[in-house]
């Protein structure tokens, strides 16, 4: 094939606007060895693009991949230093060919693209001018090609510091119960009982399942917001952040069997104490245990869309504690949706969002007094459609949260801002934590209309949850039997 051949098949590609092409230019290991290089690319970049116009290029409508002729198929692959002078004379011919264009030269996309391996990915991505990697036969070994994506995106992270031309890690959960939940929220994972905890908030149930059995759920007859693992000696116990009250309960029959009924369900949860505030326009919502025994929750604005406080910051967030069961206002300020409740595994920083203003804080966190120092962790960028829900805290400090709305969780780093990996969900996503014999399996909240099952992921090597702490409720006399009534329903 010559250069006019090359050019003439890549303005027939560019006449489809949706393709991209990928122009392969290189030299051979002769003209290498005569110090060839920049006369071969330059003449072979001049004869493949002649004729095509310089927007093409800044609309990234053609790449240019440099595939040296001796390093294709034969395990020989350049050393960063000379990918960099190859593709420092690429952009050279790029500046000479649309120099009166500002900005040709310095956006064109040039991959390197001569046998790519593992070993050799992280340091050619770490050169200045190597925008990417394109990748033949390593490809075809599944194991091969993750660990070449790895290495060239962590690179990637270093060499740009969290520009937004990073490209996080891309992972898929699946739906492992199709529960139905009209809003599924709150999951939390028992390491005493190996079983996972969550609710479908509007329709006041409480859900379990120990990955084995088939899944049941509990109907508390009240709007549930969030629950917390209990300690106590009945297994299975959690509190509940009902609309009107505290509630607690076991989700577990006395046999110790989890589809047998428990005997005293007709009776009802037991009530717990107040909720922090009586006003008719907002509700518990989003909550989880500190890593002290305490149960902190937020509220909702029940009519903030519409209706008697529509648009009104009237939600608080309160701590409950565990020893003397009084509530204390722990944020000097008011919000409409309360989410992204979480700790850090030292419970020293606490994470909270207001779901409308898509951003993500992070404060000081003591367990008995108020959150201080708020400074900025996420804002949503202005594309991406949703808003920030449930969030969860994993072993190394990174952030995780569920933007419903979006199919999607992120990883954050708090550091940062910096969205290091993506879980998409077919569904809309509320919550997340992690669970499972290692803690290393995601569980995934939805809701209606287009979920309310329950997904499940299993996480990469090194990454892992904390295990999730208890409510210790100060003395047994705390609780008392009230009206609630449920009942036991198995899926």
């Amino acid at each position: 094939e010559t250069d006019s051949d090359i050019n003439a098949r890549l303005h027939k590609c560019l006449e489809q606007p949706s393709l991209k092409v990928i122009l392969c230019i290189g030299e051979t290991l002769q003209e290498y060895e005569s110090g060839m290089l920049a006369q071969v690319v330059d003449a072979q970049l001049r004869g493949g693009l002649e004729g095509v116009s310089p927007h093409a290029l800044l609309q990234d409508r053609v790449i240019i991949a440099y595939e040296p002729v001796w390093a294709i198929g034969t395990g020989l692959v350049a050393t960063p230093e000379q990918a960099q002078a190859a593709h420092l004379a690429i952009r050279d011919t790029m500046k000479a060919m649309y120099g009166e264009y500002s900005g040709v030269a310095e956006t064109v996309r040039i991959q390197y693209g001569g046998s790519v391996t593992p070993d050799s990915i992280a340091e050619l991505m770490g050169e200045a001018d190597v925008d990417g990697a394109l990748v033949g036969g390593a490809s075809l070994n599944a194991d091969s090609f993750t660990r070449i994506f790895d290495g060239a995106t962590s690179a990637d992270a270093t060499k740009k510091m969290g520009m937004i031309s990073y490209l996080p890690r891309e992972l898929v959960a699946m739906e492992v119960l199709a529960t139905k939940n009209a809003l599924g929220e709150s999951p939390v994972w028992s390491e005493k009982n190996r079983s996972l905890y969550w609710v479908s908030a509007t329709e006041g149930e409480v859900w379990t399942w120990d990955l084995q059995n088939a899944p049941y759920r509990r109907l508390m007859n009240t709007a549930v917001g969030c629950i917390g693992l209990l300690r106590s000696n009945a297994p299975g116990s959690i509190i509940i952040a009902g609309e009107s009250a505290m509630m607690t309960t076991s989700m577990v029959s006395t046999g110790g069997n989890p589809n047998n009924p428990i005997a005293d369900f007709e009776s009802g949860p037991s009530f717990l104490c107040h909720r922090p505030d009586h006003m008719t326009t907002t509700r518990p919502n989003d909550g989880r245990v500190d890593r002290f025994g305490n149960f902190v929750v937020g509220m909702y604005n029940q009519y903030h869309r519409s209706g008697a406080s529509e648009g009104e910051n009237n939600a608080g967030l309160y701590r409950l504690n565990s020893q003397t069961l009084e509530w204390q206002e722990i944020l000097d300020y008011k919000f409409r949706v309360s989410n992204c409740i979480c700790f850090s595994g030292d419970g020293k920083t606490m994470y909270f969002g207001d779901t409308p203003t898509r951003c993500v804080y992070a404060f000081d966190y003591s367990p008995d007094g108020p959150l201080t120092n708020r400074r900025l962790v996420w804002t949503m960028p202005s594309e991406m459609p949703g808003g920030p829900d449930g969030a969860q805290v994993d072993s190394t400090g990174k952030l995780w949260i569920a933007v419903t709305g979006a199919g999607r969780i992120v990883q954050i780093n708090p550091e940062t801002g910096v969205v290091e990996m993506v879980v998409y969900v077919d569904a809309n996503p509320t919550s997340l934590t992690f669970g499972g014999d290692n803690l290393d399996e995601m569980f995934i909240t939805t809701r209606a209309p287009n979920g309310g099952g329950l997904h499940r992921l299993k996480m990469p090597h090194g990454v892992r949850g904390l295990p999730e702490p208890e409510f210790g409720v100060g003395s047994s006399s705390n609780t008392s039997r009230s009206g609630f009534r449920g009942y036991l329903s198995t899926l």
